[in-house]
């Protein structure tokens, strides 16, 4: 599965399926009145600073009177998830940056519950944090890359391209026919020619779908906010729904960008966001120049 993302804020867009060029799914979020405040809970959080301890990628708040200089940890906002039909297939409550998560009709809950797991083994340059779904399945976060990865087949089974432009590469043709198989053809009986005629249009199908399978597109990222597009792809797990892997990506992108000192997400104006992320990239290029 190939998904386009038509804007910058991965939490206000539109996902297109590359392979049919329709819209799959519908990402909006919005903030709660004021009125549905209330105190805040205990839960994880995606972190937005780096840090060296054990559970890096984690960090838990305990319950505390809200203060004036983080009224936004406080703010209360809401995201569905819709599908190509309109229907509601999941939604993200927040709690500031804390989120409570309900894929269909089951209550996941907070991150922990997402990934399976409360604690994650600090690494100075990786984030490895385990599938609910699949032990063998692991969510592995750089501080240029975020990968799903299967070390059952040691092969990649999900990407994030992120401010990348795309190169579609053209599907593998099907071999001509040879006249030696067309000249035994014509001597077989209307049975057999008729079963080999079904054999061969089977074969056929399945081989055009195999090749536009394996069709694999070129990825150049851009190094640039807001120069180019972002995809999301992966390969569907029949544990899992497409929607929940689209949603542990989504979450994953806002954990790494804490766990690797990135410009975090914020629930601000998408071109601030940019103009943030394009100044902190600038900042680090001018730091290993001058190091």
């Amino acid at each position: 599965m190939l998904y386009k993302f038509t804007a910058s804020d991965m939490l206000n867009t539109a996902l297109i399926d590359v392979a049919t060029g329709e819209r799959a799914y519908n990402i909006l979020t919005v903030l709660a009145p004021s009125s549905a405040k209330t105190e805040t809970e205990t839960g994880p959080v995606p972190s937005t600073s780096s840090s060296s301890s054990p559970s890096a990628s984690f960090v838990n708040k305990k319950s505390s009177p809200p203060r004036s200089d983080d009224a936004k940890d406080t703010e209360r906002r809401f995201t569905t998830v819709t599908n190509a039909s309109g229907a509601v297939i999941a939604s993200i409550h927040w709690h500031g940056r804390r989120p409570d998560i309900i894929i269909g009709k089951e209550k996941v809950g907070a991150l922990t519950d997402l990934f399976g797991s409360s604690t994650v083994p600090f690494m100075p340059k990786a984030l490895a944090v385990p599938t609910r779904f699949d032990t063998e399945y692991v969510w592995n976060a750089t501080a240029d890359s975020l990968t799903l990865f299967d070390y059952d087949t040691e092969t990649v089974k999900g990407s994030f391209h992120h401010n990348t432009i795309r190169i579609p590469s053209k599907p593998s043709k099907s071999k001509p026919t040879s006249p030696s198989s067309t000249h035994l053809a014509s001597h077989t009986s209307s049975s057999s020619l008729s079963l080999s005629t079904a054999s061969t249009s089977t074969a056929s199908s399945s081989s055009t779908h195999l090749h536009r399978s394996k069709s694999k597109s070129t990825f150049i990222p851009t190094h640039l906010p807001g120069i180019g597009s972002s995809y999301l792809e992966f390969e569907p797990h029949a544990l899992a729904d497409d929607i929940e892997l689209i949603l542990s990506f989504l979450m994953m992108e806002i954990l790494r960008r804490g766990r690797f000192a990135l410009t975090p997400y914020t629930f601000q104006k998408p071109r601030l966001w940019q103009f943030r992320e394009a100044k902190d990239l600038i900042m680090r290029r001018l730091r290993r120049n001058t190091i």
